[in-house]
């Protein structure tokens, strides 16, 4: 398994990040779930993929289908899973990137304002919802004995929220010990469970704050740069190759440096 097509779901894929994930993994050849509460978020992301050369892909509505998903609902990803079966055969990848970090005029709230329903949907949304996507799609890949699973954490993970709220941070957190508790598990069936700390990056949730905040975190970049969605999208296209079964249980921090100050 996994020598041939790949049929991958990637989630949160209306956003900025989600949709260069689903344009990289679509260059490799792909069939791709794009999966988003937002449908007209992935109406968009179809018509910009149709009017742009995919060289891998061929048509793009040949490769894709685009899936309306509520992540929290373990009845929406069971759903998902017979779309993608009826479409392009069970997934072989999966891609936990929807995520949300809510702000209130442009900041985080400090931790002790933070609202309990506020906590509770980051955490279902940026946690829960992965470990749905997991305890759904896993099965038919350890019947295959192949499967490749990028969760989509954060340098908060790393540094704490300086720009995202506590919250978004435990979650991110919380998706590298998911991470490695399913790649402990899972090793033995042929199956890899990696993810991936992206830094600042010029679409999504940097777009939810202020230009300055923004400035700020450019400053701290020692490659001088914001990172782009296509800087995550090819290091999921690696990590999810069939070549690479020797790397799980690792989490990449993508973010020019700046883990490292």
């Amino acid at each position: 398994m996994g020598a041939g097509i790949e049929v991958s779901v990637v989630t949160g894929a209306g956003g900025g990040l989600g949709g260069g994930i689903v344009e990289t993994l679509l260059e490799r050849g792909d069939r791709v779930i794009a999966a988003d509460v937002d449908r007209s978020a992935l109406e968009r992301l179809r018509d910009r993929l149709r009017a742009q050369p995919i060289t891998g892909a061929g048509s793009v509505d040949d490769a894709l289908e685009l899936v309306e998903l509520d992540v929290t609902s373990a009845e929406r990803w069971e759903s998902l899973r017979e779309t993608a079966r009826e479409r392009f055969g069970d997934p072989t990848v999966l891609v936990n990137n929807a995520g949300i970090s809510p702000k209130h005029n442009g900041v985080k709230l400090p931790g002790t304002q933070i609202s309990l329903d506020e906590w509770n949907a980051v955490i279902a949304v940026n946690l829960t919802g992965a470990f749905l996507g997991m305890q759904t799609l896993i099965p038919a890949m350890q019947r295959a004995g192949y499967g490749r699973i990028v969760n989509i954490s954060s340098m908060a993970a790393r540094i704490g929220g300086r720009i995202a709220g506590v919250h978004y941070s435990a979650t991110k957190t919380g998706l590298l010990g998911l991470t490695r508790g399913f790649a402990w598990e899972l090793a033995p069936s042929g199956i890899t469970v990696n993810a991936v700390a992206p830094g600042r990056i010029t679409l999504g949730m940097a777009q939810q704050t202020t230009e300055e905040v923004n400035a700020r975190m450019l400053e701290s970049i020692p490659v001088g740069r914001l990172g782009t969605p296509e800087d995550i999208g090819r290091m999921v296209v690696y990590l999810t190759g069939a070549e690479n079964g020797f790397v799980t249980g690792a989490t990449f921090d993508i973010n020019g440096g700046n883990s490292m100050l």
